[in-house]
């Protein structure tokens, strides 16, 4: 089956996040790297703090257009507006999450982690794919990340949410690809908070001594520490796996992916268009390599054709006036394996 979820994409030269690129004019590796901002708030409109608050996303005139996955503002022809991904509204991420709060006890922690990057060779890279909870809470599709999320009756929307990504970085953008940045954590993707990924060891011990100071019965952890479907847990899991140990936590923590899981069985409209669609496309490449295949073809062979065939489904050509133009929206496509 083809899922209708976006990958890494860049809008403006082709590139694909964790592969080599290539580099369009020589001037670029000369460009000074921007200053960069390892903390920012969604609290702070103006003034001096406003102009701190300016990473090397709006600094460098190159990957200040950059994104790390198709948005609105990299590409308005796959996103629309109000929609943080393809298809899903920012208000329905922040839906999920406030029904998700809800139904646990008050009090409770949450601990997501991001998939890993998994390596070929030393410089070759699997594709990547984004944890589905993960990607479910929050529409964030980069590794090397984590988000907490602490219930509270003091915050608006009943809990906070806190991002740890990895900063913009003009310089290794050039090579593996393009950036979210930590300032679209909090401007695209809801975060109240984001911070440098290399702050999360500090932050988890500080918010585990906090937590093991609060009543039995309002300090639940929700975390999945031993990895999911036999994956290896990333080495913030291992941070935060420590500080639990360490503050006998172990009878506080719950396992967060049963809790998601129940979620996720009740589809929303949006995400109904989206499995329809996505049935289409699957359809048409089935259809095209029942029609090709002949006795003696490898798997991988009848894997790739139907791949190229999903995706050139969402490849719209038209030439009016004869002017000829294509609409590429194959970004949009990723093998998802239903048993």
């Amino acid at each position: 089956m083809i899922s209708l979820l976006p990958k890494y994409r860049l809008s403006l030269v082709p590139l694909r996040r964790h592969t080599r690129a290539r580099v369009y004019g020589s001037s670029l590796m000369h460009r000074q790297q921007s200053l960069q901002l390892h903390t920012t708030t969604s609290h702070t409109k103006s003034g001096i703090l406003s102009t701190l608050l300016q990473t090397a996303k709006t600094k460098d005139p190159i990957t200040a257009q950059w994104h790390g996955q198709p948005t609105h503002e990299s590409r308005p022809d796959l996103v629309r507006k109000d929609d943080t991904t393809p298809g899903i509204s920012g208000a329905e991420y922040e839906a999920r999450r406030q029904k998700l709060v809800s139904q646990l006890p008050k009090g409770s922690t949450l601990f997501l982690f991001s998939s890993q990057i998994f390596f070929v060779s030393p410089h070759v890279f699997h594709n990547f794919r984004q944890d589905s909870d993960f990607f479910y809470l929050t529409g964030w599709n980069e590794p090397d990340s984590v988000v907490v999320i602490e219930q509270s009756d003091h915050a608006s929307r009943g809990y906070t949410m806190t991002m740890f990504v990895s900063p913009k970085d003009p310089e290794k953008e050039l090579w593996e690809g393009p950036r979210n940045g930590i300032e679209a954590a909090v401007s695209i993707f809801g975060a109240d908070e984001a911070h440098h990924i290399g702050e999360f060891p500090r932050y988890a011990t500080e918010l585990t001594s906090r937590i093991s100071s609060r009543p039995a019965d309002r300090g639940y952890v929700y975390v999945d520490l031993d990895g999911k479907h036999s994956m290896l847990s990333s080495p913030h899991c291992d941070a935060l796996r420590r500080n639990l140990e360490r503050e006998n936590l172990g009878s506080r923590t719950r396992q967060l992916s049963q809790v998601v899981q129940r979620l996720r069985l009740i589809k929303s409209s949006a995400e109904i268009n989206l499995m329809r669609e996505a049935g289409r496309i699957s359809g048409l490449g089935f259809r095209y390599i029942i029609n090709r295949c002949t006795p003696g073809m490898n798997e991988s062979t009848l894997q790739s054709m139907f791949e190229h065939a999903c995706k050139m489904a969402l490849v719209d050509k038209s030439d009016s006036d004869g002017d000829s133009r294509c609409v590429d929206r194959s970004a949009l496509t990723r093998p998802a394996y239903v048993p």
